[in-house]
């Protein structure tokens, strides 16, 4: 399965290079009224603007664009200065824009608009038809809705390229620190059910955000655990419970999908990435092993 100029599972941001040159994407001249001076004070408008807007736009990004952990850019984003999310830090900068996080930073956001600022707020996506209106949100604000548009079409033309669930799918279960997982109205539950995955936090009940306890882990028995560690091969008793010997006894042994955490912090383009991942992860379990 290929797009016409990029094969699929790429590592996003060679394939987005690939896209902007296949369907000549160049540098477009910016209107008089876009924003010339972009701060962001939340990290998920960080990656946005980085994909989306023209580099001299860029004022200041948050202090956590520069942690590899967290941002899926961090590489572009040490070229710019950061705050951690202050008034005092961004009026410096004389930004004729703002941008914010649905959550946090409100007192920052509330005096800033007092100050006669633009502020706009990012929402939090927990589907994909929110990651696309993201998208274009953050395109639009940019002045580059055409980006935006461009993105967002092959995004959704490689989702409607995916094959419909299977009802007999293996199951497995998103089981980050301390048993966190996530339900089927969750944008990562999202990406396992399109990637062909039953999720087994659906099973337990969890809609959105919860936790599986090891009983219910062993009552039924995935067959693969998603994790996203934010720091490789750190310990904590939180993070061993997916080596806890009841789950990996005679009759359980998932296999461990590790995604990266700046992959799943925020929401992005990247999650075509996680669906490949998991995929390609789903096919490998599931394809018949060779006679001996």
């Amino acid at each position: 399965m290929h797009f016409r100029c990029v094969p699929n599972f790429f590592p996003l941001w060679r394939w987005l290079l690939g896209l902007l040159i296949c369907l000549g994407l160049t540098s477009y001249a910016i209107a008089d009224t876009a924003p010339k001076r972009i701060v962001s004070i939340n990290l998920c408008a960080d990656e946005l603007l980085l994909l989306l807007a023209d580099p001299e736009q860029i004022s200041a990004l948050t202090h956590l664009s520069h942690d590899e952990g967290a941002s899926y850019f961090q590489t572009k984003a040490l070229a710019y200065p950061t705050t951690t999310g202050l008034a005092e830090e961004v009026l410096p900068f004389k930004p004729d824009l703002v941008i914010a996080g649905e959550w946090g930073g409100i007192q920052t956001v509330t005096l800033l608009k007092k100050l006669g600022l633009r502020v706009e707020t990012l929402p939090l996506a927990n589907n994909m038809p929110q990651v696309f209106s993201n998208i274009e949100l953050m395109a639009k604000l940019t002045g580059h809705p055409e980006r935006g548009a461009t993105l967002v079409k092959t995004m959704q033309d490689y989702l409607a390229s995916l094959p419909p669930a299977d009802t007999h799918a293996p199951l497995a279960a998103v089981y980050d620190p301390n048993g966190y997982t996530v339900g089927p109205e969750s944008l990562r539950g999202q990406s396992m059910t399109l990637a062909g995955w039953r999720n087994a936090g659906e099973l337990a009940g969890v809609r959105d955000y919860g936790s599986l306890d090891l009983e219910t882990m062993v009552r039924l028995q995935p067959e693969a655990l998603i994790d996203s560690p934010y720091t490789i091969n750190t310990y904590s008793r939180a993070e061993a419970l997916a080596q806890h010997p009841a789950l990996r006894g005679t009759r359980l042994n998932p296999k461990i999908i590790s995604v990266p955490s700046n992959m799943t912090i925020c929401d992005g383009p990247w999650i075509i990435d996680t669906i490949a991942t998991l995929q390609r992860e789903r096919l490998q379990l599931t394809q018949p092993k060779p006679a001996k």
